[in-house]
């Protein structure tokens, strides 16, 4: 298997590093769009609800005007001229532009305040309204029809005129002006970009703003209207505009009449801002890439370059002199081996043998150095991907939280074992360190939360280095989750550590009990970072015969670890 290049991992990590976050802000901000979708949605939804009850009110006030006129005494006596200057007045008054009919229930109009005085009045084609006001006795409004007297599309708001008797005989009718719903649209357009349209039951426009007369009497959208036609009272969808723009639509129905408010959001303007911040996030990625790939090759010129001096110093014949103290190499390592290899090459004059040994010893700490250091680079990239995928990862302030609080914890390992010269460490020592922070908060407490039983003189072998990391780890997350849902979390509760050793040593046994903490209902039914670490990672880093144990009680968490301490040894 091929090798990478210091100049291709330096790349790697560069890449490694910018394009999770990239990929992290293209999804937040994905996210940020599905949100404003869905509030413009239910913005537009609560306005065809505000809406259609407005209809309602302004249809139930030229309801209760004609009403009214129906119970002139003008058009009980058959007066028709007063009655025609009184509907006359109505009209002017309260609804100009608008015409008031007489008609018998054969759709002969008797009245047509559209026509002149003594004007022939023509039969009525449109009879389907007025045969249910004849049919019923209440008043009704029509669907949008065509008017043969005023020659444009109608309306009819129809109310009963009854005799003496309380029969039905005539129907009073008003044609309001179909732009008298406009200035009642226009008045609640929260952005000039949404349309707002009122339709009728068989789903015919008629009201639109903007363009109220270019949509006037042509149905709404396929797919709004199917959904109009099957009953429902309210619909949230995404449909197509009249120019075939994709909207998010919601009507609401008016209630008792049967029409409906609808208010379309076109999409496009809810996907600008997200398309702006995703291309703006894009260039910055490429710009932060860029620059880190120039960083990278500066570097790697910088550490490459006296590493080609060094071998080609190395590689100088041994019988040739090696001659002054060579200059700077550029890099403080770099001189200080070169500085090595001259005092080696005159030794090695003198004594072939002890160069050869100090080869070996020099291979072998380069070897150790390399491996410390991926171990520990991949142990921090593995903490950051496995807190970004934890509730933390959605919050930067939590996950900075988070993962350095579970940086600090390697660290304090890494320091105990530099301690113990990366031999291994004593379980006690271990158990100290991983607590640390909460055993220096307990020591200032008049009496202590968190109780550790560790003796140092246990008779079980010193844990390996990756044993001793792995426990701190562990401990680290346990106490995390009780302060976070734990014992540790409520005053009064309590945590205790202990450990103990089989029989002739030949396992140790860390035992966590909490006890005093809030009502435990179970196990969690989402794993976070910490049980993944207790159950999965931990077994694998504690070796052949680890077993973990969690036991969930109400009473309070108890987690048992044993494990087989491996030979103390560096771990190559």
């Amino acid at each position: 298997m091929r090798r990478l290049t210091l100049r291709t991992r330096l790349i790697c990590l560069v890449i490694a590093g910018v394009f999770p976050l990239l990929a992290f802000n293209l999804v937040s901000i994905y996210d940020r769009y599905r949100d404003d979708r869905a509030r413009a949605s239910q913005q537009a939804l609560d306005l065809a609800r505000g809406l259609a009850l407005s209809v309602e009110g302004e249809i139930r006030a030229r309801i209760a005007v004609l009403q009214v006129l129906a119970l002139s005494r003008s058009l009980v006596d058959g007066d028709l001229t007063t009655f025609r200057a009184q509907a006359e007045a109505v009209v002017a008054q309260q609804a100009p532009g608008s015409n008031i009919l007489l008609l018998r229930e054969n759709g002969q109009q008797v009245l047509n305040t559209a026509l002149a005085p003594g004007a022939p009045l023509p039969v009525r084609q449109y009879l389907e309204n007025q045969r249910q006001v004849f049919a019923t006795g209440r008043p009704s409004v029509s669907d949008i029809y065509f008017g043969i007297v005023l020659r444009r599309p109608l309306v009819a708001v129809e109310v009963p005129v009854r005799d003496a008797d309380g029969r039905v005989v005539l129907v009073l009718a008003l044609n309001p002006t179909l732009d008298a719903f406009e200035p009642l649209v226009r008045r609640q357009l929260p952005d000039p970009g949404w349309t707002i349209a009122i339709f009728d039951r068989a789903g015919i426009v008629v009201a639109s703003v903007p363009s109220s007369e270019r949509y006037i009497g042509s149905p709404v959208a396929p797919d709004m209207r199917k959904a109009w036609l099957s009953g429902n009272t309210e619909v949230i969808a995404e449909s197509s505009s009249p120019e075939g723009a994709r909207t998010l639509t919601s009507f609401s129905r008016v209630p008792e009449l049967g029409w409906g408010v609808a208010v379309a959001v076109p999409v496009a303007d809810l996907a600008r801002p997200a398309r702006r911040a995703a291309v703006t996030s894009l260039f910055v990625g490429l710009a932060l890439l860029t620059l880190g790939l120039a960083y990278t090759h500066w570097i790697a010129r910088g550490v490459l370059q006296p590493i080609r001096d060094l071998l080609r110093r190395t590689a100088a014949p041994d019988d040739n002199d090696p001659g002054p103290a060579p200059a700077g190499l550029g890099l403080p390592e770099a001189d200080a081996l070169a500085l090595a290899h001259l005092d080696e090459a005159r030794r090695r004059r003198a004594a072939t043998a002890a160069l050869v040994d100090s080869e070996r010893r020099l291979r072998l700490v380069v070897a150790e150095l390399d491996h410390r250091a991926k171990n520990a680079l991949a142990t921090v990239q593995s903490l950051a991907f496995q807190t970004a995928r934890s509730d933390a990862g959605a919050d930067p302030a939590r996950f900075t939280e988070a993962f350095t609080s579970r940086l600090q914890a390697l660290a304090r390992a890494h320091d105990l074992l530099t301690a113990f010269s990366w031999e291994g460490a004593a379980l006690g020592a271990v158990v100290t360190a991983g607590l640390a922070p909460w055993l220096a908060a307990d020591e200032a407490a008049a009496e202590p939360r968190l109780v550790v039983s560790c003796p140092c003189d246990l008779p079980i072998p010193r844990t390996a280095p990756g044993q001793a990391q792995a426990l701190a780890m562990a401990l680290h997350e346990l106490a995390v989750n009780a302060v976070k849902h734990g014992a540790l979390s409520v005053p009064g509760g309590r945590v205790e550590v202990r450990c103990c050793a089989a029989p002739a040593g030949l396992s140790g046994e860390i035992e966590w009990t909490e006890t005093g903490g809030p009502l435990v209902c179970g196990p969690p039914t989402r794993r976070g970072f910490g049980t993944r670490l207790l159950e999965r990672a931990l077994l694998h880093d504690l070796g052949p015969g680890a077993r973990v144990t969690l036991d969930f009680a109400a009473s309070g968490l108890r987690a048992v670890i044993r494990f087989s301490p491996r030979e103390t040894k560096h771990e190559l």
